[in-house]
């Protein structure tokens, strides 16, 4: 292990940080050890300005899994993770060729293409959070719906950002057609077309964030607070952009310490009261329409 666990959580996901206090000690280290094999394969196409080796890397991690290989400490941990937990070391892979994809330029065509690229990055990140939480397996579409929830609150929040990358993830027709270049030029008449299409994005966000939140029935009931936080935190981002009239060009939103505060209050008063995740429910199937071929493995 080159490091502890929890530095990168600390460093990079700071609103998950903030809920994994609300976890068991042992709990909370392997969520940690799972944040931190996704963060380090996000990075690799992030922030390695040559795309060719980055390709290369994440191609060389993907066989690794494979293969079932242990030599490198990231894919050793990750795979030991999944045998400690019994998590399909698939669900790696998936986000391995989620996260390729970013490696080239990006523009999604079709809400359809959205779906999957939110699942591959972030939903099964969820699948794979499912276990080390304890969730029964009839919770695990539920943990998708808030991995995607989650992932599509984070595209809304980095239009720009994304865009200034050459990467557009908002479909074509929701933006009539402007590419990723014109989206970061941000001219003042094509403005209101982008934030119409956030608001569209976040409301979408916000059907996968409640079949999500009524999934948390199927956790242990320290971890459904611990989620239930992350889950408010998360998507009070989204609502503070909303507040904002989805201003994407003035930089990204963030969440205070102080709001995170009220929002755990929030989230644990609810499941107290039992508003949140209170019965076992029936999983909505439209919302995985477009995962039919991506789950088949799940």
């Amino acid at each position: 292990m080159q490091d502890n666990p929890t530095t990168l959580l600390k460093k990079h996901g700071k609103s998950f940080n903030f809920a994994r206090f609300f976890l068991g000690s042992k709990t909370g280290i392997a969520a940690a050890r799972l944040y931190r094999f996704c963060r380090i394969v996000d990075d690799i196409a992030d922030e390695n300005e040559d795309k060719v080796e980055a390709a290369a890397q994440l191609k060389l991690l993907k066989q690794q899994i494979i293969q079932n290989q242990e030599t490198d400490p990231v894919v050793g941990d990750f795979l030991m993770l999944c045998s400690e937990y019994g998590i399909d070391r698939k669900h790696g892979i998936t986000l391995i060729e989620g996260v390729s994809q970013d490696l080239i330029p990006l523009a999604l065509s079709s809400d359809k293409m959205l779906i999957q690229y939110a699942y591959r990055v972030a939903g099964v990140v969820g699948l794979m959070m499912a276990p080390i939480l304890g969730a029964q397996k009839s919770g695990h579409s539920f943990a998708v719906d808030l991995g995607i929830g989650m992932q599509l609150t984070n595209i809304a929040r980095d239009v720009m950002e994304d865009a200034k990358m050459q990467r557009r993830y908002i479909p074509q027709n929701w933006v009539n057609g402007l590419s990723a270049v014109q989206i970061a030029k941000s001219e003042v008449a094509e403005r209101a077309v982008v934030q119409k299409a956030i608001q569209r994005l976040l409301q979408l966000a916000e059907t996968y964030y409640q079949s999500g939140l009524s999934g948390l029935y199927y956790l242990p009931p320290r971890n459904r607070r611990a989620i239930a936080v992350a889950a408010f935190v998360y998507r009070d981002i989204g609502r503070k952009l909303l507040n904002k009239d989805c201003i994407y060009w003035q930089g990204r939103v963030m969440v205070p310490t102080s709001r995170k505060l009220q929002l755990a209050s929030q989230a644990l008063w609810q499941l107290t009261t039992s508003k949140l995740a209170y019965t076992d429910c029936v999983h909505a199937r439209e919302l995985h329409l477009h995962l039919a071929s991506e789950m088949q493995t799940k």
